[in-house]
């Protein structure tokens, strides 16, 4: 019973941090939208933390599923608005994080073509995972603090323009598929 328990603890938690996500859909992410990209930042490290720090295989299935679609609907922000956005900002960090984009998206493409409860998705998991919090800090420590004298509502409200219709094309895809 005390694994049950602990086990519905970490699931309600990975839950509440899906709910973070919800806060970026706020005017204020809109006026601020690195508080909307840190907090995504926030919600990867959590699920990370948890698919690392858990033995049980429903609870890393389910954090690794959440990272796959955190990290994708983050990865399409940054590459279809937000990078574009700011690149005159920094040319050639915007150019190394697209590198970087580019490893990523290729591994969450190949993780959620597979089941993961394939022996090497477990390895390809780690490999992203590193990837990603590497960025995050850089994004973070170098490049964030070089947009803090600009006005960000007008890059704010495209991304959250583009994300709502991400989320919007992705339940129209998710129906399709439910009424096959």
């Amino acid at each position: 019973m005390r694994c049950f328990v602990k086990q519905r603890s970490k699931e309600a938690d990975m839950n509440d941090d899906n709910e973070d996500l919800s806060k970026r859909h706020s005017w204020d992410a809109i006026n601020h939208p690195l508080d909307g990209l840190l907090s995504d930042h926030e919600l990867v490290r959590k699920l990370a933390a948890t698919w690392r720090g858990s033995s049980d295989k429903e609870v890393r299935k389910q954090a690794a599923g959440q990272l796959l679609q955190a990290i994708h609907t983050h990865s399409r922000i940054e590459e279809s608005v937000f990078y574009p956005r700011m690149r005159d900002a920094d040319e050639a960090m915007i150019a190394h994080f697209e590198q970087e984009h580019l490893k990523v998206d290729d591994l969450v493409a190949t993780l959620q073509g597979m089941s993961l409860d394939e022996p090497q998705a477990d390895r390809l998991m780690s490999e992203m995972l590193d990837s990603v919090l590497r960025h995050i800090e850089q994004e973070e420590k170098e490049f964030f603090p070089k947009l803090e004298s600009r006005d960000m509502a007008p890059v704010g409200l495209e991304m959250q323009s583009f994300e709502a219709n991400l989320i919007h094309m992705q339940a129209q895809i998710s129906d399709t598929g439910a009424r096959r």
